[in-house]
């Protein structure tokens, strides 16, 4: 449990957790009893972490990026499998998808085009937001009919007025968002591929088949409310641009996926002996910058990134030097949530655009800022949690906060005390 709430007082090592509700409600939906506990758990578990995650943006004062879809307009899968068993949660939760993401999507995309140090995992994930959310639009061609004696033409003539142009607007949004991925990839490859194999890799599995199953959506609603006849070349472009995407899909993730596994007792089993152990959250060479916040175009890896690349991770060790199990950090890792790890002296090159960069430009003063309840206490464990661990703000009772958007920061003696710290 502690691992887990340190892991979500993070934006960057809790993106990947809205892939656990997303795949519960995949796997368990239709069967009998367990299903429908297990489908409306991950359904209520999903909606909170749409609302912890967008708060937890605010406060680190960061912009969207693909990174955010899993946690936020992926509820839209959630949102279908809830509506088996509670149609109108499940219309709810289709609303906050499709909403978040025109709200997110475009932003995310300009981002991307825009802003080379987000890392090719994480543009690949850009896909992901349109196919979710025109999935869980189908939820809107299900008649819902009570009378005995519906009227079904009515019902088509509806859909083809409404339903069909918002599914060509999203499916034209869905391939403009597989396109950036596309793109992204190719545009970061050459640094991409010098990176090891890490459970970051994961993320070009779940977008690739998100998007396939949103072409097989987008091809249903074009049959039942289009009056294109079978045979004509959209059709048929569309049903070969469905093969393609599915079978590249499912290939790549059957790969990745064995490689996971088969690479997963050494991500697991962690040696720490002589490793020396980072810095918590509130203690990091980065806590004074961590709120300076992101832009559409930057120079500089998002603070968020850096500071989860810093800390590390929390992890268990069974046994320690005494002989008792203790919570300690590490950077031993491959990945950090949808970030591959950066090695020191990548760290260390990024660290100093972004010390620059907030020399240059200093943020401004806020009287009101948000705090993030889950990182600004301690666990309450005393010293078997590591080293302090007081979340990112370092906030104890008594205590003024490190930095709140308008403290002042010397960039030089914060750069001076991290070289005399790791060198």
């Amino acid at each position: 449990g502690r691992v887990v709430l340190d892991e979500m007082s993070s934006p960057t090592m809790a993106s990947p957790a809205g892939l656990l509700c997303m795949t519960t409600v995949c796997v368990f939906a239709g069967r009998g009893w367990i299903g429908q506990v297990l489908v409306s758990a991950a359904g209520v578990l999903h909606l909170g972490m749409v609302c912890w995650f967008i708060y937890m943006a605010l406060a680190y004062h960061i912009m969207p990026e693909p990174s955010w879809f899993p946690n936020t307009v992926g509820v839209g899968l959630t949102a279908v499998k809830t509506w088996l068993y509670y149609p109108m949660p499940g219309h709810f939760l289709m609303a906050i998808s499709l909403s978040l993401n025109f709200f997110f999507f475009p932003i995310s995309l300009i981002r991307v085009y825009l802003n080379n140090k987000i890392s090719a995992p994480v543009c690949w994930i850009q896909m992901s937001a349109p196919a979710i959310s025109l999935y869980a639009l189908t939820i809107m061609a299900q008649p819902s009919f009570e009378e005995e004696h519906p009227d079904v033409t009515r019902f088509q003539k509806v859909h083809r007025m409404v339903y069909l142009p918002c599914m060509h607007a999203l499916f034209a949004l869905a391939v403009v968002g597989f396109l950036s991925s596309v793109q992204s990839l190719y545009a970061r490859w050459d640094s991409f591929k010098k990176k090891e194999f890490s459970p970051a890799h994961a993320a070009f599995c779940f977008p690739t088949l998100a998007h396939a199953n949103a072409i097989q959506a987008y091809r249903a609603a074009v049959d039942a409310f289009s009056d294109i006849k079978p045979g004509t070349p959209l059709k048929i472009a569309l049903y070969i641009y469905w093969v393609v995407i599915l079978v590249g899909g499912t290939i790549s993730t059957i790969w990745i996926s064995l490689k996971f596994f088969y690479m997963l007792p050494s991500w697991t089993l962690v040696d720490v002996a002589d490793e020396e152990e980072p810095p918590a959250p509130n203690e990091t060479t980065l806590k004074d910058v961590i709120s300076t916040g992101e832009t559409l175009r930057q120079p500089f890896v998002s603070p968020a990134v850096l500071q989860a690349n810093e800390t590390g991770a929390l992890i268990y060790i069974p046994r320690g030097p005494d002989g008792r199990g203790r919570y300690v950090r590490t950077r031993r890792l491959p990945a950090l949530g949808f970030e591959p790890t950066m090695d020191w002296s990548e760290m260390n090159a990024e660290r100093d655009v972004l010390l620059d960069w907030v020399a240059k430009n200093p943020p401004r003063r806020r009287k009101k800022t948000l705090s993030v309840p889950g990182i600004d206490f301690s666990y309450g464990i005393g010293e078997s949690i590591g080293t302090g661990n007081t979340g990112v703000y370092g906030l104890e009772a008594g205590h003024d906060r490190a930095w709140s958007i308008g403290g002042h920061v010397d960039v030089r003696d914060r750069r001076n005390m991290y070289d005399a710290s790791y060198y």
